[in-house]
């Protein structure tokens, strides 16, 4: 929200920006060297565990790391995959962190409005997280990268007010961690204090209101020996889409220390220590457009209303009913004609029985939508006694307009049961303009907050040949999100003519049931519903100990001939690490109902029911913009949430189910439960007339009916407390590794043979305690996070790996017999070769056995050469790499948890069948067996009659499948299956803690680096990757044995168990597992297992950076300089064409030779900046940027439907204009 205090700032920044302008005019040209910079004849001295950038100042080459083995190396020495970005490169590109440099470095991908990738997966329903985008990475398309800083692994997005470079290492290096992402590492060096004065403010504005403004003072304060450095920024970051925001605000120190009393002889003593804190408050914007379940409406459904109860009704056989059910029940049969496979839920998640506030723009107004089955147990039958039905209230339910997955699985179209069909997104921009706004309103926040310290003391002796350095790193980070709307938002429209509280009277002489409800004031609206479950925290604390110690010996100093020129130079660094992190995350819901009387009265729920239930959580439906009934989609100009949308306690409408007249006939206002009525809901003149003629019992004027209730609804933010009681999961974490390494470095032959080979030693403790509502034996299942409960145990998983990394690179032209027959050669020429692995300790994962899940780890090769000019302005390095990934955590699935939903159901209801328990329960209690509606528990044919033997055939199908279940998953999952006699209580099933989907993948391909400095005014970057990442064994062996069983019986008696009800229009057990009633888990399974050895999601098999500058010094136009960037990105592969039976899972493939592709793109920016000195201390840098410069509003897309079709997008880098004034002093 842009507002006056902003506006002011704006103009006070603009007038600092360009103030220095009209100065300009009128100053003399002055001396184009750095004021109170360090002159090239000072001499700055660095430990080898150091590297400097101020041989990078003006250029995009850096000439050494400490990536290669932890000690300050020549780049070219280096057979690991290494990048280094330079300080020049990231002021010339406006690069501040991830986002905005990673879509210019070789190899890497990041998400964000700003990144080259969505980062999301390709599942048919699709998720982002807007906490941190600057984490969602990608490395050679395979995981995220680690961050680090100073080679500490750190959570704390980096920030470019405080770095001085940052390097990317592409695959796992064991020598710099044997434990990490085997993706590889961003590091970042911190800028430290150095013996010379100097400043720098930087302040930057954008064409979206943005201001940024960093401060970075050096001072040295003893001569040669302390310095101090202090950095501070403000950066108030604005996007594109209205209102969302980033405000980053930190301040850095560092210090340095070398006591003159300490430098003794060849020996040199530095302390260096430094601490950061800062906080990050955002609402961050989104990089997809809203899930589409609103155009259909227009386009398929014609605009049409309905009632709740004409949706759902497949009974009575009038006209224009039962768009909700693809068939009639007993007596009737056959198809209903007007099913409409697009009708669906009513939000998502959809509607059901649960509370809803529904927020209109004039206030709060709290239903119980709907009378079902299960809410009605007092309803009466002909005799009196309570029977839990009125047969003129069947099912009703307020419906929406489905997904684009779900309508396909509804449809039964072909290839639907693999899963393939993906949900479409709103492309439109005229009817909700996501380019510009951010749906989600002001309701989503998101914090980062953060202190971090390192203090390092380093020794050498003997000029550098001998030395140490101890290190400590202590970081505390946080993070969390509150949030209206989950990561997958759906824009829905409303098309319920009335409400449920009408009468099936209005049916009689012609009429339709139940429209005399109370009229639906916002049918028409459009809106957007939500659980609000989508709140979360996270705390960690690491600690990192660090020694590490060199020494190194020359031979060449030891004699002059063949012999100690061929040994040369070797270097063994040992080290001693132990690393620590302590965690705690935790999931709450917004709001929650806690009151015993709203369960067993409203609810009719038992008291142990939780409070997280379907049925118990209170769900938020926010209506958006004006009614659209009668207008075009197009131009309807859908507004973001705005307004108050906070839940309040207040009086809930729902249907009081229990009989308002007296049971005596003694009585005067006695009424006959048994004597006839006309039952209205039903029609003269088929199969199913004769229900017209029924009893009072069913008749909903006899009960107490539409009531109000006073519900208490509690906030989450209203106290700590109160988000404890709504925390729905809770997870600690800690993990501690000791390391041992050494690591040998030889030069051979003058320097022509460079041997670096690592050994490491990683000894990992993991304690894991995860506790969550299911688990819960707490009122309304509240967790109990006491500290004697909530706690780590003693127990505590153990792994130790040793891991073991080479490289060897030879300058073929220093080789001493090539030296002389080369001189002429006007370049260097180098190759090179390097294995190394890594693993990622995670003893919190567990199978679908419940079983622990290896480490995930990794393995990287690669080899090239490399051709560098002999004056350093041009350097080319060509790398072939294989990297591999083993068991890591995978996305593929859109629900794992849905294969325990299809488990417990069909555990509950072969009982049902079985043990012919009736009511709305799975108990197989006296009182229920065999009594109400016998088509509960028995199977029946549209015909009417009874099918005795498919029901014999399904339960013993099922119950031989439940047999052959290995019992892992029984005990995983918390199915207490009662040895499969009668039930004495309802079976549920939960995930095990840290129940996890693994995959494996493999990634091969081409690296080209080329660095160019032509001229000293010009420089020159141009990086190419070509990649093919695969990945292949999803799930595991036990996922993969549990999933292949379930087909199978599903295939045979097994899959026409019966779900819900036993009429022949219900799914079966076969439809629930593909179709798309509780998750689809089988086409979800079989979607993704089609795609084993294909390409990973989004991967552009070619990617081409290009950065160069031009800084003009003399004549007219000294003192400019102009760039350009350009990123290129192949055309991408989202998806395959299927073959085989389009109806039988099991015989599905796709076409790999005929891939859907998406197109490429090509992105420019351009720069033009201007550099004098002000005085003879200050130095003015202004420069104009334009990032995505032919940019317009586009969609990029990154799924398809089984035709080919785009299905989901990601709304496309915007056009940025910015301006940044720098002052240097």
């Amino acid at each position: 929200m842009k507002t006056t205090p902003r506006l002011l700032r704006w103009a006070t920044v603009s007038a600092l920006i360009f103030a220095p302008l009209v100065h300009a005019q009128t100053s003399a040209d002055s001396d184009s060297s750095d004021p109170d910079q360090p002159n090239e004849n000072e001499v700055f001295l660095l430990s080898p565990f150091e590297v400097s950038t101020s041989e990078d100042n003006n250029s995009y080459t850096a000439a050494s790391t400490l990536a290669g083995n932890r000690l300050n190396t020549r780049l070219k020495d280096v057979g690991s995959a290494v990048s280094v970005v330079t300080p020049r490169f990231l002021k010339d590109v406006g690069a501040s962190d991830n986002s905005s440099l990673l879509a210019y470095t070789l190899g890497t991908e990041v998400g964000g409005t700003n990144g080259n990738f969505a980062g999301v997966g390709d599942t048919a329903s699709l998720n982002e997280d807007t906490l941190r985008p600057n984490a969602n990475t990608r490395v050679r398309g395979l995981a995220a990268a680690d961050n680090t800083r100073d080679f500490f692994r750190t959570e704390i997005p980096w920030d470019s007010y405080n770095v001085d470079r940052v390097d990317l290492q592409r695959g796992p290096n064991s020598i710099l961690f044997g434990q990490g992402s085997p993706a590889g590492i961003i590091n970042t060096g911190l800028r430290g204090a150095n013996f010379y004065d100097s400043g720098e403010v930087e302040l930057r504005l954008d064409n979206y209101g943005s201001q940024r403004v960093s401060l970075d003072v050096n001072r040295e304060l003893i001569d040669d020996q302390v310095a101090l450095r202090i950095s501070a920024l403000r950066d108030d970051e604005q996007f594109k889409q209205d209102p969302a925001y980033n405000f980053d605000r930190r301040i850095y120190g560092a210090i340095r220390i070398e006591p003159e009393l300490l430098k003794r002889g060849h020996a040199h003593t530095i302390f260096k220590a430094n601490v950061e804190t800062g906080s990050i408050d955002s609402n961050n914007p989104r990089q997809l457009p809203p899930t589409d379940t609103i155009t259909p409406w227009f386009t398929e459904l014609d605009q049409e209303t309905y009632n709740p109860f004409q949706l759902w009704d497949h009974l009575s056989g009038r006209e224009n009913h039962g768009q909700e059910r693809p068939e009639y029940a007993a007596p009737l049969s056959g198809p209903i004609p007007w099913y409409t496979p697009w009708v669906g839920g009513f939000g998502t998640p959809a509607v059901e029985a649960q509370p809803v506030a529904f927020f209109s723009g004039s206030g709060q107004s709290l239903w119980i939508t709907e009378a079902s089955q299960s809410l009605i147990p007092h309803a009466l039958g002909p005799d009196g006694t309570p029977d839990g039905g009125f047969a003129s209230m069947p099912q009703q339910r307020m419906r929406g307009i489905n997904t684009t997955s779900l309508w396909a699985a509804e449809a039964n179209l072909p290839y639907s049961q693999s899963g393939l069909y993906k949900d479409n997104v709103i492309t439109d921009p005229t009817l909700f303009d996501f380019y510009n706004n951010l749906i989600d309103g002001d309701t989503k926040h998101e914090w980062q907050d953060f202190t971090v310290y390192n203090l390092s003391l380093s020794q050498t002796f003997f000029d550098d040949t001998v030395g140490f350095a101890l290190d400590y790193n202590n970081e505390h980070y946080e993070n969390g999100q509150l949030a209206l709307l989950g990561g997958n938002v759906a824009l829905g429209i409303d098309f319920m003519s009335v409400f449920a509280d009408g009468t099936p009277d209005a049916g009689l002489n012609g009429g339709e049931p139940y429209s005399d409800g109370t009229p639906n004031p916002n049918v028409g609206r459009p809106f957007v519903s939500s659980k609000n479950q989508g709140n979360h925290s996270y705390e960690s604390d690491r600690e990192a100990k660090r020694a590490t110690g060199f020494i190194k010996h020359d031979f060449t100093k030891d004699g002059d001939n063949w012999f100690y020129r061929f040994l040369g130079t070797h270097t063994i660094t040992g080290l001693l690490a132990d690393e620590s992190l302590n965690s705690d995350t935790r999931v709450w819901q917004r709001y929650g109902i806690f009151d015993d009387a709203a369960y067993t009265e409203l609810e009719e729920q038992p008291l142990s029911t939780k409070f997280d239930h379907v049925w118990m959580t209170p769900q938020s439906v926010v209506y958006l913009g004006d009614s659209l009934l009668g207008r075009s989609a197009s131009g309807a100009h859908i507004p973001s949430v705005s307004g108050d949308i906070g839940m309040q306690s207040g009086q809930i409408r729902y249907f009081d189910d229990h009989w308002k007249w007296s049971l005596d006939p003694a009585d005067p206002d006695y009424v006959d439960p048994g004597a006839p009525w006309t039952n209205g809901f039903y029609i003269p003149g088929n199969a199913a007339s004769d229900a017209m003629n029924s009893t009072q019992s069913e008749n909903p004027a006899n009960y107490v009916g539409w009531t109000t209730f006073p519900l208490t609804i509690t906030d989450s933010e209203e106290s700590a407390a109160n988000r404890d009681k709504l925390t729905t999961s809770a997870s600690l974490r800690k993990s501690v590794t000791k390391s041992q390494a050494l690591v040998w470095q030889g030069k051979f032959l003058e320097d022509s043979i460079v041997g670096i080979y690592g050994w490491r030693k990683d000894v990992n403790k993991s304690w894991a305690y995860d506790t969550n509502t299911s688990s819960s034996n707490g009122v309304h299942g509240q967790l109990d996070l006491s500290p004697d409960s909530y706690r780590l145990p003693y127990e505590y998983d153990r792994v130790e790996v040793e891991s073991r990394s080479y490289s060897i690179v030879v300058h073929l032209t220093d080789l001493p017999w090539l030296r002389k027959a080369t001189q002429r050669v006007p370049f260097d020429f180098s190759v090179f070769y390097n294995e190394s692995s890594n693993f990622k300790p995670d003893a919190s994962r567990k199978d679908i056995y419940g079983e622990p899940i290896p480490s995930p780890a990794g393995e990287t090769t690669d080899k090239g050469f490399m051709i560098s000019t002999r004056d350093g302005r041009y350097s080319l390095r060509v790398t072939r790499y294989e990297t591999e990934v083993t068991n890591a955590t995978s996305t593929a699935l859109n629900d794992p948890n849905a294969i325990g939903t299809w488990m417990q159901m069909g555990a509950n209801f072969v009982n049902v069948f079985e043990y012919d328990i009736g009511g709305g329960g799975f108990v197989a209690s006296p009182d229920v067996i065999g009594t109400g509606d016998p088509q509960r528990y028995n199977f029946r044919n549209a015909d009417g009659t009874w099918d005795t033997e498919g029901e014999a055939a399904a339960i013993a199908g099922f119950r031989e499948f439940q047999r052959a279940v290995d019992p892992r998953f029984y005990d995983a999952w918390g199915m207490d299956v009662q040895g499969f006699g009668a039930p004495t209580h309802e079976i549920t099933a939960s995930a095990p803690a840290g129940f996890t989907v693994t995959e494996d993948s493999i990634s091969r391909g081409w690296e080209f680096e080329l660095n160019a400095q032509p001229t000293d005014n010009w420089r020159l970057a141009v990086n190419a990757s070509q990649s093919e990442a695969y990945r292949y064994n999803i799930g595991g062996a036990n996922m993969i044995e549990f999933m292949n069983l379930v087909a199978d019986a599903v295939a045979g008696d097994a899959g026409q168990l019966h779900y819900w009800w036993g009429t022949a229009d219900v799914p079966r057990a076969i439809n629930t597992w593909y179709g798309p009633y509780i998750g689809a888990p089988g086409s979800d399974w079989i979607s993704k297992k089609l795609l084993e050895d294909t390409k990973v999601p989004e991967l552009r098999e070619w990617r081409v950076n290009l950065v160069t500058n031009y800084d003009f010094t003399e004549g007219l136009i000294k003192g400019v300089n102009v760039g350009a960037g350009m990123r290129y990105q192949s055309s991408v592969v989202i998806g395959f064409p299927p073959n085989g039976d389009p109806y039988d899972p099991a015989d599905n493939s796709v076409d790999l030779s005929s891939p859907y592709k998406g197109p490429a793109e090509t992105n420019y920016d351009f720069w033009i900046g201007y550099t004098r000195d002000l005085t003879d201390s200050i130095r003015w840098n202004l420069q104009f940027n334009v990032r995505n410069a032919f940019s317009d509003n586009e969609l990029i897309p990154i799924t398809v439907q089984p035709d080919g079709t785009p299905a989901a997008y990601r709304i496309a880098p915007p056009r940025t204009f910015f301006v940044t004034s720098r002052f240097e002093f």
